[in-house]
């Protein structure tokens, strides 16, 4: 071979190796920046979540001294929000195969009862046994985030959340927080959810149909004492955990919670619109109909809906339902219905009236308002006292609202700015 062509093809290759090198370099490099934001992910989640606990602690800490009606309010709506982080938050972390159905509890009992909280109706010795509990897992979440990052703060938590080879101790650590959790009976109320008494096969049963996954390993995990006696079932996949609480009478399934395994980093792709699509076709086809939605709470990459009943004309704001969808694939990643479920069981009163007022429509809207949609609704004030309403969806410049108008005094009853007309 000529030296010259021999020279050429020397550079050549040579040139080739070095590209070559540099594509491995670049994904290496790469990798390693989504490493990161991976691991940034989990910790945000993470110290959020034992942050939000702190601050549910601080709320029912202030609600055992509370005897003012407005105070109530406030500290019940603060818990509504931060319950909503939490679950989130729980939702984000690649959780595996922790067991921690008795946290979840926790806080949907919480949230339940806040109703109860606003109306002064709440049992003292179980609010004060309720903030116990929040307390104590407060206080190990701050002590084992503390002492795991001063035990292994060179570690990638993508690694440490994903193998759990490292450090197995820490999924020990959060089994046993949530195991720490004694199970108490909250005091009876009205509204226990009737039917048929189920056995764990037809709880299994249930949890199957509302998964619509075959493909899962279904088991009973827990029995539930309490206001609503129930079965927690868990279901495992090759790349999801399902975990949900079905009542042991009616068989209805309380709540659900997703983990996957691409949980929290795939990157959002749909539009709320979109999400709110998926949320009422997920809702829909388990049966529940003649929906509206009424609240969407964004996190991260996904989105938490809130629908209501739509009765006889009248939205039905005491009876929710909660969903929530991931933004990057439109999956269901949660499912919250007690009080929707509670509020069934109770004699529902009929409500009799066309929609028709005794005072100005127009004397009630400030100038320049236009009026784009006109609803009953039946809302609950600060005492969680229902007061029927008709709910104007106006537009105002460019922004949209919704006002809430007593119907039979005209007064307005609440005001809140939504993102689209798509919300009326």
């Amino acid at each position: 071979m000529p030296k010259g062509l021999t020279r050429k093809l020397i550079a050549i290759l040579f040139a080739i190796g070095l590209l070559g090198v540099g594509f491995a370099g670049g994904q290496y490099y790469l990798q390693r920046m989504y490493e990161r934001q991976v691991e940034v992910g989990y910790r945000r989640a993470l110290g959020e979540f034992g942050t939000h606990f702190e601050k549910i602690a601080d709320e029912l800490g202030r609600a055992r001294l509370s005897v003012s009606d407005k105070q109530r309010s406030l500290i019940a709506a603060n818990l509504r929000r931060l319950i909503y982080a939490a679950q989130s938050n729980m939702g984000e972390l690649p959780l595996g195969e922790l067991h921690l159905e008795r946290i979840s509890h926790l806080l949907d009992n919480i949230y339940e009862h806040t109703y109860d909280f606003v109306q002064g109706d709440m049992d003292s010795a179980f609010l004060r046994e309720l903030h116990g509990q929040i307390e104590y897992v407060s206080q190990e979440l701050g002590q084992l985030l503390v002492s795991k990052e001063r035990e292994f703060p060179w570690v990638s938590w993508h690694e440490y959340f994903s193998t759990m080879v490292l450090v197995p101790e820490f999924m020990q650590a959060l089994t046993s927080i949530n195991d720490g959790l004694e199970e108490f009976k909250p005091p009876v109320r009205q509204g226990e959810i009737q039917g048929p008494g189920i056995e764990r096969e037809q709880a299994i049963e249930a949890a199957r149909v509302f998964c619509g996954r075959d493909d899962l390993n279904f088991q009973v995990t827990n029995e539930i004492k309490g206001n609503i006696p129930s079965y927690t079932v868990e279901a495992i996949g090759d790349t999801a955990r399902y975990v949900l609480e079905v009542s042991k009478r009616g068989g209805m399934v309380l709540w659900m919670t997703v983990t996957s395994a691409s949980q929290g980093i795939l990157e959002s792709t749909l539009s709320l619109e979109e999400m709110v699509m998926e949320g009422a076709e997920f809702l829909q086809q388990r049966g529940f109909s003649s929906l509206h939605i009424t609240d969407v709470q964004v996190l991260q990459n996904k989105a938490t809906l809130t629908f209501v009943p739509n009765r006889d004309g009248v939205l039905r704001y005491g009876e929710p339902l909660r969903v929530q969808v991931s933004a990057a694939d439109g999956s269901i990643l949660g499912f919250w219905a007690t009080p929707f479920f509670v509020a069934q069981s109770r004699v529902q009163s009929d409500i009799a009236t066309n929609g028709e007022v005794a005072w100005d429509l127009e004397d009630k809207v400030q100038v320049g308002v236009e009026i784009v949609d006109q609803k009953l609704a039946l809302i609950q004030n600060e005492r969680q006292e229902e007061i029927l309403t008709t709910r104007l969806g106006v537009k105002y410049e460019e922004d949209y609202y919704l006002i809430y108008l007593n119907l039979e005094t005209g007064d307005e009853e609440h005001i809140v700015q939504v993102s689209s007309p798509q919300f009326f």
